[in-house]
């Protein structure tokens, strides 16, 4: 009986000795004691909204970003509220819901410091590691152009590129040459001339320059208002410029402007010879499927502008300055810019804002339908630098627009045109003003 007490006593010597030994673990060779195991993050959903940015939220983009998200920080999930009428960003301010992460592109940023949505996110950025220097120096200008005091709203996480498609098919038809890289306006509409023809009942417009004139006119810098002084600034000699050169493009004999979209025009009729467009490359690739027979050539410059396009229209990835999980989503900006994902994107055919020239080469490489393509065209011109945008912009160029319209249509001359959509913008500015 007194060894089985004996015995007893010594396995509970043994058992609490174990219990202690565990409070204090025995340090590594290097004499430092272990780390406790990091403790595990509570589940976070994260609210995303967007405005103007839908073509860069598709289904692609979100499997490529939730795909990397549950690996490398599986507690948070992110939920992407669609741009319609019930979870548009506007509708979820005035539902009083803030989102976590707003998408946008940076002339909207602007706008946000009246709602109070945006605040300089460089701090949070240093403290999370994000190094801003693997960026394109020009879009993070295009960011910080959005604050008069040079501050960062959010991380560009894709950009919109200017290129010129063609339809083979069409020049093929013609026995015109195709377009070719470092072409200027004026060669391009000369080039349109012959490939805009009526054939057996179906007319084949030969260019389309895309947003009437607003693209066209932002390589040569210049803007419907001041965002300084919030008038308009159309009289002027480049304005003229853009009008003329735009009118001729119209005016040529049966390229007017249509009902239809040029992009319709170009991807489902294909009677569209070349079209001036964005980002399109996963739409052109569908396309493709359906019969069309399409390239792509560097975008057209001014001659005093050589290789140069309008604005980049950087879209922008921003945590809310009230949103609840800041330290959250600053994390899912950081993953989502991260040279990994990015080079999953640029695979699918997105535009990289990243200066890595494995993420550049890459560019539709996972999409067989985008191979052959001549995709290296798309990186020989560079933007402009994107204007400090005036919260009036949107509404002063569609007047600038319907101007140009009726001036192309004959209702009014040139100098008439640009006088009338001056007037009307300073008179919508001081109306919005009162408001």
């Amino acid at each position: 009986m007194r060894n089985r007490s004996f015995l007893f006593l010594m396995s509970m010597g043994v058992f609490l000795f174990a219990g202690c030994s565990g409070a204090t673990s025995e340090p590594n060779a290097q004499g430092e004691q272990p780390k406790p195991p990091p403790a595990k993050a509570n589940p976070v959903t994260l609210q995303v909204a967007s405005q103007g940015s839908s073509t860069v939220l598709d289904e692609e983009f979100k499997q490529v970003v939730q795909s990397f998200m549950a690996k490398k920080y599986p507690h948070i999930t992110l939920n992407f509220n669609p741009e319609s009428t019930a979870t548009s960003l506007d509708a979820l301010l005035a539902a009083g819901t803030i989102p976590d992460l707003i998408v946008t592109f940076n002339g909207n940023l602007a706008s946000y410091k009246e709602k109070e949505l945006v605040s300089d996110m460089t701090p949070l950025f240093q403290t999370a590691g994000i190094d801003l220097s693997r960026f394109e120096p020009g879009y993070i200008v295009d960011v910080k152009n959005a604050s008069d005091k040079g501050e960062m709203y959010g991380l560009p996480i894709n950009v919109n590129y200017h290129a010129m498609y063609y339809n083979k098919d069409i020049f093929d038809k013609f026995g015109a040459t195709y377009p070719t890289d470092g072409m200027n306006w004026e060669q391009l509409t000369d080039l349109a001339k012959k490939v805009t023809r009526m054939e057996s009942g179906t007319q084949f417009r030969g260019l389309d320059p895309g947003s009437t004139v607003i693209w066209m006119s932002q390589p040569l810098s210049i803007a419907a208002i001041d965002p300084k002084t919030d008038k308009a600034s159309l009289r002027t000699d480049k304005w003229s410029r853009v009008f003329k050169l735009a009118k001729s493009i119209y005016d040529i004999p049966g390229n007017g402007m249509i009902t239809a979209t040029p992009k319709d025009q170009f991807m489902k009729s294909k009677t569209l010879a070349v079209l001036l467009d964005l980002n399109i490359l996963t739409q052109l690739a569908a396309a493709g499927k359906e019969g069309l027979n399409w390239d792509v050539a560097q975008y057209p410059s001014y001659t005093e502008k050589p290789n140069t396009y309008g604005n980049a229209s950087v879209y922008v990835m921003l945590a809310t300055k009230t949103g609840k999980h800041r330290e959250d989503a600053v994390k899912a900006i950081e993953l989502i810019t991260s040279e990994e994902v990015q080079l999953a994107l640029s695979k699918k055919g997105r535009l990289s804002p990243l200066k890595s020239a494995q993420v550049k080469q890459a560019l539709g490489a996972d999409n067989p339908d985008l191979k052959n393509k001549h995709l290296p065209s798309i990186f020989k011109s560079l933007p402009v630098e994107y204007p400090i945008a005036s919260p009036y912009r949107g509404k002063a160029e569609g007047i600038l627009v319907n101007k140009f319209k009726e001036y192309v249509n004959g209702t009014v001359d040139e100098n008439t045109a640009l006088a009338q959509a001056e007037e009307e913008i300073n008179k919508m500015v001081a109306t919005e003003k009162t408001k």
